[in-house]
């Protein structure tokens, strides 16, 4: 299984000149700076398994699961799914009908569900790549959007990037951190 980004986030959670008032930073390292709040949204997201800004992603997979539903485990809040396609052993293109599945968005990890008295696609897959779902996930378009804990989390993030802590505060603040990423994280089974 693999997780591909097609269209990354347009704007980060947190914005430069917020990330410069955080971490009390009045001079031009704005490079670095959106460099560390990349880092920072990417390594949150990595913690909590979601997704925060909206991106159009392709989850591979070598074939159809056994269960009725493919779950998004590390790319929740889904959007919308574009398509489900699926190549055959002679790299033949189809496309799973919309009508065969549910978008469920309600439960805490979102997935798509097999309609009632729906199956998979029967038609021997190719050995590798052979299932492609294209969707958009995340919270919306702004960093308005995004929880504020995680706001919070991304900035204790950049401050251990960017100043130099005694091991004992350092440690803090990771503690800080992850225990405001730990209460909506998805943690994957």
């Amino acid at each position: 299984m693999a997780l591909k980004i097609i269209t990354p986030p347009a704007v980060e959670p947190i914005t430069l000149e917020e990330a410069k008032q955080h971490l009390r930073v009045s001079g031009s390292d704005d490079i670095i700076l959106r460099s560390m709040i990349k880092q920072a949204r990417e390594f949150c997201e990595d913690f909590q398994n979601k997704k925060y800004i909206t991106q159009t992603l392709e989850l591979v997979l070598d074939s159809f699961p056994e269960d009725n539903y493919i779950s998004f485990k590390n790319s929740s809040p889904i959007q919308s799914v574009e398509s489900i396609k699926y190549y055959d052993t002679g790299g033949q293109e189809f496309i799973f009908d919309p009508s065969n599945y549910i978008v469920d968005r309600d439960s805490f990890v979102n997935r798509i569900v097999l309609g009632y008295c729906r199956l998979w696609p029967t038609v021997q897959l190719q050995p590798a790549s052979g299932v492609r779902i294209r969707f958009t996930a995340g919270f919306g378009d702004t960093g308005e959007s995004v929880p504020e804990a995680v706001k919070w989390a991304m900035i204790l993030h950049m401050r251990l990037l960017y100043d130099d802590y005694k091991p004992d505060e350092r440690r803090k603040i990771e503690e800080a951190r992850n225990s405001l990423l730990s209460m909506n994280r998805v943690v994957p089974i």
